[in-house]
């Protein structure tokens, strides 16, 4: 049914489908341009849906925003970002419906990563983008933006598309959990994790415009299948290696 066993991805299916109502509170909070009865309507990852993740296009058909796809295939190759979670966000005011983007790690270590491995082509038209990025953040050109935290920055350069290139409301949410049993992170080492991310790529100390960092606390998948018993999940899962392999 595409429940996950552990980590974020697990996380983030019992928030949007058991908690919406906490999760949408935190993230209200985070974001202080939110009006006070802004909705936010979740269209990933919906159980409806076995929980499934949006990338390229598919994440643009999502949001119903697929008549963006020719900007956004001049933007970004294919093969990008996976989202954690995806949602509309509708103000009461009768503005613009806009879009929040949702990243989620359980361990500060999880954000790095190997870097792009993105062929000539595609690098090309991944650096001017990111480029176009720092200059919007007023970041410097010295670190890497490709290397290991590559996926921060290119989380970054899409809420750049929403925003500037294409003029769309939008806002980026790192959903980071709090003591998550597959790899327990306090809060305080959150918080000290998280500056020193955004220097090792010379953002600093600012102000990310339309992006926020959001502490929420983890939760045990009986939250998300309290019906399945231990026995159930092992023989679930050594069926998913058999398949695999």
């Amino acid at each position: 049914m595409g429940r996950a066993y552990a980590g974020s991805q697990l996380q983030f299916q019992i928030y949007v489908n058991r908690r919406h109502h906490e999760f949408n509170e935190a993230i209200a909070v985070a974001f202080h341009d939110f009006e006070s009865d802004t909705r936010i309507d979740w269209v990933s990852p919906l159980e409806a849906d076995q929980f499934e993740e949006y990338r390229d296009r598919e994440f643009l058909m999502a949001l119903d925003l697929d008549h963006l796809s020719p900007d956004f295939a001049e933007f970004w190759p294919r093969g990008g970002p996976v989202w954690d979670a995806l949602a509309e966000v509708n103000p009461s005011s009768g503005r613009t419906t806009g879009v929040l983007l949702v990243e989620g790690k359980s361990y500060p270590s999880e954000m790095r990563s190997h870097g792009t491995r993105a062929g000539a082509k595609s690098l090309k038209m991944i650096e001017a983008s990111l480029a176009r990025t720092r200059t919007w953040l007023a970041a410097t050109h010295t670190a890497s933006w490709t290397d290991d935290l590559y996926q921060f920055a290119n989380r970054l350069a899409h809420l750049d598309f929403f925003r500037k290139v294409v003029g769309i409301p939008a806002w980026l949410a790192s959903l980071n959990f709090i003591d998550d049993p597959h790899h327990p992170t306090s809060l305080h080492e959150w918080q000290n994790a998280m500056p020193a991310t955004k220097a090792d790529l010379d953002i600093g100390n600012a102000d990310i415009p339309f992006y926020s960092d959001v502490y929420i606390p983890a939760r045990p998948r009986t939250e998300l299948a309290p019906e399945e018993r231990e026995s159930d999940l092992t023989e679930s899962y050594l069926d998913q290696l058999n398949d695999h392999y």
